[in-house]
């Protein structure tokens, strides 16, 4: 049983949910981003099935939100991906498209002799620091019906043509 039951549709930016809405423009703004209010977007409302586990519970690490919505927005050099939660707030990682890799954490894990999930997509390059020291992180978006397969291949397309 997944632990998540997930619906994707495309949309575009200036379609979203108001919170989310609201919160990429922000930072989109803050970083001096350009994204025109058609933007393409995808939209992906999950609910979890599952209890979470008792060392999430236990450390206060598990998904406290029920539900959330979780939106990739696609402009023409960047990606931004929001997840809103009622009790986690608004969160939104910005990166260029021509520093994402696609499926970086899925191959790895495959690699390792693990089974990569199918339900979503690995996004890798979000910029990330730490106690004085920069990187690049990976944010799993999660994919479902009608809409998962397409939101997965505009994200390859736009990530394709950034690097070409």
């Amino acid at each position: 049983m997944p632990d998540y039951e997930r619906r994707t549709t495309a949309t575009r930016l200036d379609a979203l949910p108001e919170p989310i809405r609201a919160a990429v423009r922000e930072r989109a703004d803050g970083l001096q981003l350009t994204l025109a209010p058609e933007a393409p977007a995808f939209l992906t409302h999950s609910r979890r099935l599952k209890k979470p586990g008792l060392f999430g519970r236990l450390t206060g690490t598990s998904d406290k939100d029920v539900e959330h919505l979780t939106a990739m927005v696609l402009g023409n050099r960047d990606i931004l991906v929001a997840t809103h939660g009622d009790v986690r707030g608004t969160t939104v990682l910005a990166a260029r498209l021509d520093d994402v890799e696609v499926g970086a954490l899925d191959a790895r894990i495959a690699e390792l002799g693990g089974t990569a999930r199918s339900d979503g997509v690995s996004i890798g390059g979000f910029p990330v620091s730490s106690e004085g020291t920069t990187g690049r992180g990976s944010y799993y978006v999660g994919l479902g019906p009608p809409d998962g397969e397409a939101a997965r291949a505009a994200l390859e397309d736009a990530v394709r043509r950034a690097k070409a």
